[in-house]
């Protein structure tokens, strides 16, 4: 049978599709080339990379250097928490602590009911720049809310911390570590990032060195064996070992030196402190026979106050607590966020179980179920080594914040050079467009993940760079120079790509 011209046409139209694709198959994205010479050429100790870079308008893929490869994120899980929370909890969210009166009772009941707001009595927050604003300044704002509603005694404080669970401190978390800052315990009511900072100075030489605590919770228990030596090196240290609030401070004190130091039971600590403080301002606590705190308890399915009034309300804006949990990559609030959103969808006290869930609901709804099964999701900050998430994923993530109302929030939120967790980074001036990032570090996992807005052509670049298993030592040194200079070739990409005449006619 003869071939007519159109059939040999039609052959030939296929063989050329066919073509195009092994060759788009070929080539790749363009930044593939490049990435993965950066990486070969890198000794990180025989440490594992993933890199996805993606043009955040167009999906178009740029590198994928094993994008898919599920990676320990480190702090580059607050992407996706802090993502979270603003697809469930809104960008208009503002986090309430009330101070409620039962008049039911004689004297009156106070209650403190908290919605798990991370930046109660943070100075970072609270204080800012603000001159003369103390944390005494709002224990007096509290006090005189008491005084102007007719409050000058109070019978019983308590604690509703109920928007949270008890379960304070994540079991995979460095047992080790759990005196430290970073490591905070996370309640329903939080105050002052739950740490007391431990002022030290020297004295005498060899005598017991000068201590200050802020808070000023002088009921805690707390030991001094550390020694005052001004010829030797500062290696003060405060322990915590005990589920309590027991403290010790350890090593030689040189110099003046501020210890931050993560406090137990963080509902109960904030109760005691603001019982305290409020005694100390005229608000009757009880009588002369008991101190405060012995009146302070934490909430009970029997407590019940239903006939109440509110007498004053502390407010934090979900824009502040995102910037402490993206710019400082502050844990407390990401996972104080996890838990929020967790309460949010569920009703119940928030977890890290049901904040997972909702999590892992979302990316099946904003990604897809096979990014939600093969991503794991154990804490909201990332200190927990069992977290599992893929470059491509939080690129993903990012397209899809992108694309929503909330997108100038979170990515006003990340670190920008010269500030927060990037305040040493990225200064040589190499790149041309804004960077907006988020990184991550912990032992032998390096990480950063961003975007890269080019001001000419406004073009718009998400990328995750995420490195795993890197030996320690020298080898660890090679890690962040790898992955800026992945950052710093992106950059020029996109430089070259503005400065291209236009193609086509």
């Amino acid at each position: 049978m003869r071939q007519t011209p159109f059939s040999r046409q039609s052959k030939i139209g296929v063989v050329a599709v066919a073509l195009a694709i092994c060759a788009s198959l070929a080539l790749g994205g363009p930044l593939d080339k490049k990435t993965k010479q950066l990486i070969t050429n890198a000794n990180i100790g025989g440490g594992t990379a993933s890199v996805y870079i993606v043009d955040l308008d167009t999906g178009e893929e740029l590198a994928d250097y094993h994008g898919t490869r599920a990676m320990v994120p480190a702090s580059n899980m607050k992407i996706l928490t802090s993502g979270a929370a603003l697809f469930v909890l809104g960008s208009d969210f503002v986090f309430r602590t009330e101070l409620i009166i039962d008049d039911t009772t004689t004297p009156p009941t106070l209650i403190i009911k908290g919605d798990g707001d991370p930046a109660l009595g943070d100075p970072a927050i609270f204080i800012g720049e603000e001159p003369g604003v103390t944390l005494d300044t709002l224990f007096d704002q509290m006090a005189d809310a008491l005084k102007g509603a007719g409050i000058e005694s109070i019978g019983r404080v308590i604690v509703d911390d109920s928007v949270f669970d008890r379960t304070y401190t994540h079991p995979c978390w460095p047992r080790d570590q759990l005196n430290r800052w970073y490591c905070a315990q996370v309640g329903g009511l939080n105050f002052h990032t739950n740490v007391i900072n431990v002022y030290t100075s020297p004295a005498s030489s060899g005598g017991t060195p000068i201590v200050r605590l802020e808070p000023d919770a002088y009921w805690v228990d707390f030991q001094i064996k550390a020694k005052s030596n001004n010829k030797s090196r500062d290696t003060a240290w405060v322990a915590r070992p005990t589920p309590a609030n027991t403290f010790t401070l350890y090593g030689n004190v040189r110099s003046m030196s501020e210890i931050p130091v993560a406090i137990d039971s963080p509902p109960e600590f904030a109760g005691n402190l603001l019982a305290t403080k409020l005694d100390e301002r005229g608000i009757r606590i009880g009588n002369d026979d008991v101190y405060p705190r012995e009146l302070v308890s934490l909430i009970t399915p029997s407590d019940r106050y239903t006939t109440s009034r509110i007498i004053a309300v502390i407010t934090t804006p979900i824009v502040d607590v995102l910037e402490r949990t993206n710019t400082d990559s502050h844990n407390l609030y990401a996972e104080a966020l996890l838990k929020r959103i967790g309460h949010e969808v569920t009703s119940d006290p928030g977890s890290w179980e049901n904040g997972s869930t909702v999590l892992r609901m979302l990316l099946t709804e904003k990604i897809g179920p096979h990014t939600a099964e093969t991503t794991v999701i154990e804490d909201g900050s990332g200190m927990c080594k069992e977290n599992k998430v893929s470059p491509k994923t939080l690129t993903t993530w990012m397209r899809k914040l992108s694309r929503s109302e909330h997108w100038k929030i979170f990515r006003d939120s990340l670190a920008t050079p010269g500030k927060g967790t990037l305040r040493k980074r990225f200064l040589n001036g190499k790149l041309k467009s804004d960077f907006y990032g988020k990184s991550g570090y912990l032992t032998g996992t390096y990480a950063l993940s961003g975007i890269l807005i080019h001001p000419q052509s406004g073009q718009r670049v998400a990328f995750s760079i995420m490195l795993n298993d890197v030996k320690a030592g020298t080898t660890s040194r090679n890690a962040k120079p790898l992955i800026d200079s992945i950052v710093e070739d992106i950059d020029q990409w996109m430089s070259q790509r503005a400065g291209s005449p236009s193609l086509g006619g």
